[in-house]
């Protein structure tokens, strides 16, 4: 049986934007064909998604190219995909954004996050008083001990953790966004994309999820919900207490 090896994560720059698809996977040949939805469903795809505000916090005149970028990435791997600004390299539609678990789970990742994904707090009115933020190893038990308070309520990310928690600290991160969106009756969550270094994270509605999942085929590159993306990556919730 044959192979074909797609190429799923590359960064390009192409006129002066960046643009970001996926990692290298092998699939089958035979196979890969079913996971092309091909240009006529990705241009519904992207239609839908217009309609329902995907590009709703996209400056008028990137929309052209974000969409004619989403429609290529659908219709040739059934991936996402977005376009970067040059400089903060991040993302022009304010939704997908790259999240290496190694970065996170990294001294003051969550703080690198936070001020990544800013532009889209601020768009969606999205606040986070941030206090109390402590990292540190336990000089005891070399145990890593990671808490934060969020506009009054207490996180405790990491309590005496001792492993490589890239996975557990992408979970936890998006386990806390999603509580203050949905503490501020905010309609937007963040899904999970792969993991490790070549994770990503997108922010959703749930109509808009709903469309996705349905169109993407390989759980590796789709947007998963928090508690099935640590099922398919094999990633234990962390003990707390």
């Amino acid at each position: 049986m044959t192979t074909r090896i797609i190429l799923l994560t590359a960064i390009f720059v192409v006129g002066g934007l960046l643009t970001l698809s996926c990692n290298f996977q092998a699939i089958n040949a035979s196979d890969y064909a079913e996971q092309k939805p091909g240009r006529q469903k990705a241009e519904e795809v992207v239609m839908q998604l217009a309609n329902l505000g995907y590009y709703k916090y996209t400056d008028s005149s990137d929309m052209d190219s974000l969409k004619e970028d989403l429609i290529s990435s659908i219709a040739e791997y059934g991936i996402l995909s977005t376009i970067y600004f040059e400089k903060t390299f991040t993302p022009k539609d304010y939704r997908y954004y790259m999240f290496d678990g190694e970065t996170v789970f990294e001294y003051g990742g969550f703080d690198n996050a936070f001020k990544d994904m800013k532009g889209l707090f601020d768009k969606i009115g999205l606040k986070l008083e941030i206090s109390n933020h402590i990292e540190e190893n336990d000089p005891i038990t070399n145990g890593l001990n990671h808490e934060l308070t969020v506009n009054g309520k207490r996180y405790i990310i990491f309590k005496n953790f001792k492993d490589y928690g890239w996975g557990e600290a992408a979970q936890k991160f998006a386990e806390l966004i999603n509580d203050q969106l949905q503490i501020q009756n905010k309609n937007e969550r963040l899904y999970l994309i792969n993991g490790g270094n070549d994770g990503a994270a997108v922010f959703l509605t749930d109509k808009q999820f709903e469309i996705i999942d349905k169109i993407f085929i390989d759980d590796l590159w789709k947007p998963l919900k928090v508690d099935k993306w640590c099922k398919v990556f094999k990633v234990k919730p962390v003990a707390n207490d």
